[in-house]
């Protein structure tokens, strides 16, 4: 596929390029015209993954705002979003498209990519786990014959396992993402706080396999918890970030409205709800 507009990155986070359906994967993208490859994925199977560069663990906000700090896996999980974007931002690419290795593609898929990449969003969804009141900003008619939809969600609609993201769109999200205290995919939903168009497709064009996760959401017992003054912070700063949104959607609500749910099925993934 010829796309002379843009400069795409497109990537598939493992930790084993090896593995059935990441070998999949890659074929299934490059038999569609993407040019895919492997970024390795940062290992926190194990252990804590150290910081690299001006990555910094606000364990005080993660302690009040959600009262556990991130597992291991789920640091190594965000670190591996992060640095995919920061190499695509630097490296001076006009889109960037990060996959999961747990996933698969559907026919349509790269259609859709360039399809949606023609609107200029700052980060687009190619699946997600909650069906969301959206407003849908246009339809488009795949040469399969399918309908698709460009959506956006008016609250965060869950999951990190497929997105495209405009130069305009990393900027902001490394600019945020640099101060860790929750999972990426919980970044991204709360958009709200670093001003990032998030957007969608339905139906969508990728679903999860199913499986049990690699990213360990239960802390461990032994790891620090809130102290009292935390607690007693936990209700003042979720107040505060829910102001936060109330007056971004506020200030945006054109942006979301008209909304309204969707109907049918949008995708294969059995945790959609």
């Amino acid at each position: 596929m010829e796309h002379n507009w843009m400069k795409l990155a497109c990537w598939v986070i493992s930790l084993n390029p090896e593995a059935e359906n990441t070998v999949k994967l890659l074929m299934s993208l490059q038999k569609q015209g993407l040019s895919a490859e492997i970024f390795p994925a940062v290992d926190g199977r194990d252990a804590m993954p150290p910081l690299e560069r001006d990555e910094r663990l606000n364990k005080t906000l993660s302690l009040i705002r959600h009262r556990k700090l991130l597992t291991n896996s789920e640091m190594g999980c965000y670190l591996s979003h992060l640095r995919a974007v920061r190499k695509a931002y630097d490296e001076g690419y006009s889109h960037v498209c990060l996959f999961e290795d747990d996933v698969v593609i559907e026919d349509d898929f790269a259609e859709v990519l360039f399809e949606s990449a023609k609107d200029d969003v700052e980060l687009v969804r190619y699946m997600a786990l909650r069906l969301r009141r959206r407003k849908t900003l246009r339809e488009f008619v795949a040469s399969s014959g399918v309908a698709y939809k460009l959506v956006r969600p008016e609250r965060g609609a869950v999951g990190a396992q497929a997105y495209l993201m405009n130069r305009r769109g990393m900027k902001k999200f490394i600019d945020c993402a640099l101060e860790i205290y929750e999972p990426v995919d919980k970044l991204f939903d709360h958009f709200w706080l670093f001003d990032l168009q998030v957007c969608g497709v339905e139906p969508h064009t990728v679903y999860e396999l199913e499986h049990e996760t690699s990213v360990q959401k239960v802390p461990d017992t032994k790891a620090q918890g809130p102290s009292w003054w935390q607690r007693l912070l936990f209700h003042p700063v979720k107040l505060w970030f829910s102001i936060r949104r109330h007056s971004y959607m506020f200030t945006h609500r054109r942006d979301f409205q008209p909304a309204s749910m969707p109907e049918g099925v949008q995708g294969k993934t059995r945790r959609i709800r």
